[in-house]
């Protein structure tokens, strides 16, 4: 997977779209008013090991998809998962993948040093 993914949760994704910082359609958000469009899947990130077994899963403070869940598994409801005997919960939300070709048009009009750069692009250009 693209290594400059990034996870926003549900209350983060409500709280741009409220504030028109993004446009979504489907399953693509745009930010406002640069363009960059990207692709949103379905996740959760791993926030707290509720058996206390010492994360067996080895996914505490990981995001995965709702895909990746099933292949491991994963029973998915509201903010936990399940993983047979083993409980986890989890943040709900969207991994947030950069459509590619708008990658070097967003670049391009980017400011020369970060400090000029508005904080939602600032959090996006920092993500994992």
């Amino acid at each position: 997977m693209p290594s400059n993914r990034l996870f926003l949760p549900q209350e983060t994704l409500t709280e741009w779209l409220d504030a028109e910082r993004i446009g979504l359609d489907g399953e693509v958000m745009t930010l406002t008013p640069e363009g960059q469009r990207f692709h949103l899947k379905t996740a959760v990130c791993f926030i707290a090991d509720l058996t206390e077994s010492g994360d067996k899963q080895k996914v505490l403070g990981k995001v995965k998809d709702l895909e990746q869940l099933g292949a491991m598994s994963g029973e998915h409801s509201m903010d936990s998962v399940i993983f047979g005997d083993d409980a986890y919960q989890v943040v709900e939300g969207f991994v947030a993948e950069p459509f590619v070709e708008d990658l070097a048009k967003t670049a391009a009009s980017l400011p020369a040093t970060p400090g000029d750069l508005d904080p939602l692009t600032r959090a996006l250009m920092a993500s994992p």
